[in-house]
């Protein structure tokens, strides 16, 4: 059993943990898939994002960056929202809201460029992107994409393949 914890105006949640095996087996395959399409890809697993100014922190199932921003870090605790290229979040069958509602709407918050929602529930995944603040709140500008397991799925500079995607099962 894992704890993460996030932080947020409405202050710090706790959040008890045992990832599925389905779950971490698509975060693996993304992972193994980002590095095989860029060697110099840093895809680190269950790290934090955090957005000091914003006093905002949260945990992305994964999240990738390049070489370059994991070098402009000057913070071991977690790495600064801005210098991440994609947060990806594999939804958990007891808490689908964190990903959906909070993580939604923190994540362009905190400057994260893509945000994409892998749904082993329904076979979905969801690309969000475009941070706009026209609206007076940032916000993904862009309509969200769509895809069912089986597509392949751009997701910033990498497309990853989701056929071998295990569903939970009902």
């Amino acid at each position: 059993m894992r704890v993460r914890a996030d932080i947020s105006e409405q202050g710090i949640k706790v959040h008890m943990m045992s990832p599925s095996n389905p779950h971490a087996d698509i975060v693996q395959e993304v992972v193994f898939q980002v590095r095989s399409q860029d060697a110099d890809a840093i895809a680190p697993v269950e790290n934090r994002v955090h957005h000091p100014g914003l006093g905002l922190c949260r945990t992305a199932d994964l999240m990738i960056l390049t070489t370059d921003a994991r070098q402009r870090q000057t913070d071991d605790f977690a790495t600064f929202a801005p210098d991440v290229a994609v947060a990806v979040e594999v939804i958990s069958p007891s808490n689908p809201g964190n990903d959906y509602i909070t993580k939604l709407r923190d994540y362009p918050r905190m400057g994260v460029p893509v945000y994409v929602i892998i749904d082993p529930r329904d076979g979905t995944v969801t690309v969000h992107s475009g941070p706009d603040s026209a609206s007076g709140e940032p916000r993904y500008a862009d309509n969200p994409r769509r895809y069912k397991f089986g597509d392949a799925v751009p997701m910033g500079a990498w497309t990853i393949e989701t056929a071998k995607f295990p569903r939970y099962r009902v």
